[in-house]
Formats: C-alpha cells, sequence, structure tokens
C-alpha cells in the first residue's frame, strides 16, 4: 500500500490541490450562498403599465357572445362569395442553383 502511495504521490497531491482550489473558489468567488433574496427595483410606471394590462384582460374575459345572432332569418340569408384557391404549379427546389 506504501508503495502504490509512494508512486502516485505527485498525482494525489495535485489531485487534492484541485479539489481544495475548486472548493475555496466556490466559497469566495461564487457568492457561497446562493439562497439569498434579491430585491428589485420596481418602475411605479411598468407596474401601472402591467395592472392596465390586467384590467384590459379580465374585461375581456367577462365578455359572452350572444349566439341567438346565428339563428336569424337575415343571418341565414347571406349568401357566400368566396372562391376556391385553384394550386398553382410549384418552381425550381433551389431557385439560386445555376440553370442547365
Amino acid at each position: 500500500m506504501m508503495n502504490l502511495f509512494n508512486k502516485y504521490r505527485n498525482v494525489l497531491t495535485a489531485l487534492v490541490v484541485i479539489v481544495v482550489g475548486f472548493v475555496v473558489y466556490s466559497m469566495f468567488f461564487t457568492g457561497g450562498d446562493t439562497r439569498t433574496l434579491v430585491t428589485e427595483d420596481v418602475d411605479p410606471a411598468q407596474t401601472a403599465v402591467e395592472q392596465e394590462l390586467i384590467t384590459l384582460l379580465l374585461e375581456l374575459r367577462s365578455i359572452r357572445l350572444d349566439l341567438s345572432l346565428f339563428d336569424d332569418v337575415d343571418f341565414r340569408s347571406l349568401t357566400d362569395f368566396s372562391q376556391e384557391l385553384v394550386p398553382e404549379p410549384v418552381g425550381r427546389p433551389n431557385p439560386f442553383s445555376p440553370l442547365e
């Protein structure tokens, strides 16, 4: 066992130094405790805009449509003037390739 330790002494020492260096770096340079609370400055104008948006969304949510419109005689007398779209031929797969 001692022969194995003597054989790899430099590798083990380097490994221990790297681990200790990583722990020291983690504690001092990355803030250490990640459970700290962060406060933000809140812009009153932004809060007012957000509150206005929430109010508008709540008003839109309360809208109810009267579906009796679709049963009305005038609605049923409307004529559909739509036209069917005809598929057009497709061009070359790569329009930027040179002409052959």
